[in-house]
């Protein structure tokens, strides 16, 4: 208590000399000299700006410093320059700004949540009570509403106020959409404190159902799922933490050690597909016509990096006769009919491969790769119930694949490898990244741009022993064969067959999920371009409020809210352990900040400050895995440390957009299909100055021209005559 007295009175003196004085200290707040000129302003608003974005916050400030002595009355210089403090770590000295800048927009409700979590970041939590009640007074809308209300709930929750914490976040989640997920965690979190765990998983499944991308609550569902009793729940909430992170010792060593005490296979219990028997129905000439693309082999059963999986088993079933063929001796050894299954099996102790019929009979042995193909083009092989050595991220579905399937010895098992024609294999692929439902054009574009990238994959010989081109999981584009292709997106490969593009100089065939507000590049995701982006208060505000309504993102319902906006709460404990797998120990962590941003507000460094020295970690990847390992959906994010003390208790990671921003936007893409766009005007959106190939000419739509009708010849002379007056009807 001694302890907050004082921080709160030096806050407080802080506050009362800001409030007396400029921002300089040399003249009163009422008597500051005249408004600047507008250019002058602008252009010491842009050198802060640019300074900012490369990480040299000193001197950003002290250009927002000049801006505030010239006498602005707009809340946003006093905006920048508390959050600049916040970024370079002094959360007190940022309380006076904030007064004073809800002082100049007090109806505004995000100054007054910015207010809060800075109150709520030094451990003054009736201030940031006090802040947040305010912000809900005077919010019209449910944006920044829904905010306050969830930083009232964890200030209470803080403050040990459980009871008193539940409803405001249960208001802030039937408001916000993007924030629900997090007010679910928090009010769980605040349920397993109670001991109700019985009500805690409800919110924790309820926040991973609307964004999955969260292996911190993952976890702690599987500690909620362990303490309830019950193991095959917990061993699946251990094996999504792994499937998003595969380093996390935690939740390894709890998933191995569920696994002694389950009876059964784990795996059995898991949510995959199985197959009885191959869907594949007969094929027809536009079949042929796709087996003459060029074939692509794809690495089956990958992991997150990207490497195929060792496996030990499987069952294999053709929707024709299968052929077995050895590929050193280019000699059929084997052959099955329709439907017939056989097991695959790999011997440890003789590293033998055994090939067996449905009673157990040993058909064929084998320690060179081998391959089952269909006898008829265009049909498919099925394998079924496979047993991966390490499942860690590896989706263990049944594939129904087409083309051949290679299987392929190694010291632990196999691998397997499809080598599938490249407009079947699209029909696939092309899918993975569009929702259900999605609009033909936006299929079209989808597969115009996973064309062209195939097809420069193709022109470099492959480098690993496999001799794949890609692999099946997310880390290229995610392949599953027949079970997740569509007539949709099927017909839209086949319209587009032909179609190829050339790129400007620079670009590169990506796409992304969703852009946020913007691409890498700079391409807006709005017909008319704005600048949206041009301080550390307008990125703030962006990553804290919903979409802009005229952006493409927004004219479709397809996309889940967590793609455009997002919250992370994590635990400063549990980035000190991530930290550490790469880095030496830098002791408890006491701040975290950007320190370099790219034009889009991308973060592309981070510096992590702690008792014993500091670590700096720069590309995505390095980021990624120091603050959500495997699940950071986008670089677009700002941070905000909560203390305790002088060390960091929990960081707030406020985001936009999902994926790394470069390329084809998949949301923007819905929208413009959406509004009636053709997959010639996306892609000239995302890559201008591009040039499509092969696009078949629009018909031209000639106006009407209204022709009168022949006259019918009667021999003689045309009698014409006058028109019939209509007979007036009384009413």
């Amino acid at each position: 208590m001694k302890r907050r007295a004082i921080l709160a009175c030096a806050v407080l003196a802080a506050v009362f000399v800001a409030a007396s004085f400029g921002s300089g200290g040399l003249l009163p707040f009422g008597d500051r000299v005249p408004l600047a000129a507008a250019s002058e302003v602008d252009d010491a608003a842009k050198d802060a700006f640019t300074d900012f974005l490369g990480g040299r916050l000193e001197a950003a400030m002290k250009a927002y410093e000049y801006i505030v002595t010239l006498g602005s009355p707009d809340p946003d210089p006093e905006a920048d320059i508390a959050l600049l403090l916040r970024d370079m770590g002094r959360p007190q000295d940022a309380a006076a700004h904030w007064l004073k800048a809800t002082q100049l927009g007090p109806q505004d409700p995000f100054l007054w949540c910015q207010r809060g979590w800075n109150y709520l970041a030094i451990g003054l939590l009736r201030e940031s009570r006090d802040c947040f009640r305010e912000a809900v007074r005077v919010s019209s809308g449910s944006v920044f509403g829904a905010e306050a209300r969830l930083g009232l709930g964890m200030a209470e929750a803080q403050d040990g106020n459980v009871k008193a914490a539940a409803a405001p976040l249960q208001e802030a989640m039937g408001l916000n959409p993007h924030l629900m997920p997090a007010a679910a965690e928090e009010l769980g979190r605040i349920k397993l404190r109670q001991r109700r765990l019985g009500e805690a998983v409800p919110l924790f499944t309820m926040s991973l159902g609307q964004d999955s991308m969260q292996p911190d609550l993952a976890f702690t569902l599987g500690r909620t799922y362990e303490r309830m009793g019950q193991g095959k729940a917990a061993w699946q909430a251990y094996k999504l933490v792994l499937d998003m992170d595969p380093l996390d010792r935690g939740a390894a060593g709890r998933k191995a050690k569920i696994e002694r005490y389950l009876e059964g296979r784990p795996t059995d219990s898991m949510p995959v597909l199985r197959l009885a028997r191959p869907i594949m129905r007969l094929s027809g000439e536009e079949d042929d016509r796709d087996a003459q693309s060029p074939p692509v082999r794809v690495a089956m059963f990958s992991g997150p990096d990207g490497l195929p999986r060792h496996l030990t088993r499987f069952y294999v079933m053709g929707s024709t006769a299968t052929l077995l063929w050895d590929l050193r001796l280019n000699e059929e050894m084997r052959r099955a009919g329709a439907y017939t299954q056989w097991e695959v099996r790999y011997r440890p102790d003789n590293r033998v491969i055994e090939i067996r019929d449905a009673v157990g009979n040993i058909l064929y042995t084998t320690r060179q790769p081998f391959r089952l193909e269909p006898s008829e083009p265009g049909q498919t092989v099925l394998i079924k119930s496979p047993e991966v050595t390490d499942i860690r991220g590896v989706d263990i579905s049944d594939h129904e694949l087409r083309g051949a399937v290679d299987v392929i010895p190694t010291p632990w098992g196999f691998h397997i490898v499809n080598e599938v024609p490249l407009d079947m294999y699209l029909f696939s692929v092309v899918t993975g990244p569009l929702p259900e439902g999605s609009p033909e054009e936006a299929y079209k574009a989808m597969a115009v741009l996973t064309r062209a990238r195939m097809l420069g994959v193709l022109e470099r010989p492959p480098a690993n022993p496999e001799k794949t081109h890609v692999c099946d999981s997310p880390h290229c584009a995610r392949y599953r064969g027949l079970s997740s292709e569509r007539r949709d997106a099927t017909r839209a490969v086949r319209a587009t067959r032909g179609v190829g593009m050339v790129l400007a100089q620079g670009q590169t065939l990506e796409y992304h999920r969703a852009c946020g507000w913007a691409t890498a590049s700079g391409i807006q995701d709005q017909p008319a371009p704005s600048l949206a982006l041009h301080s550390p208060y307008s990125l703030e505000r962006l990553v804290h409020g919903y979409p802009d309504k005229t952006q493409y993102s927004e004219a479709t319902a397809l996309a889940d809210p967590a793609w455009t906006r997002w919250l992370r709460i994590l635990d400063a404990e549990g980035l000190r352990e991530r930290l550490e797998r790469s880095q030496p120990s830098i002791g408890p962590i006491r701040h975290v900040r950007a320190t370099a941003r790219d034009a889009s507000g991308r973060v592309s460094e981070l510096e992590v400050r702690g008792k014993r020295g500091k670590a700096v970690l720069s590309g995505f990847e390095a980021i990624e895995a120091f603050l959500s390992a495997g699940s950071l959906r986008s670089g677009f994010f700002t941070l905000q440390p909560v203390y305790e003390g002088s060390r960091l208790r929990s960081l707030l990671v406020w985001g936009g957009g999902t994926g790394h921003g470069r390329g084809l936007c998949v949301t923007g893409a819905l929208g413009q299909a959406q509004l009636g766009r053709d997959f010639t005007e996306i892609l000239s959106t995302y890559f201008p100055g591009a040039r499509l190939l092969g696009v078949p000419p629009k018909p031209k739509i000639l106006p009407r021209v209204l022709t009168p009708a022949p006259a019918v010849s009667t021999g003689g002379p045309v009698q014409h005559r006058p028109p019939r007056k209509r007979r007036r009807i009384r009413p």
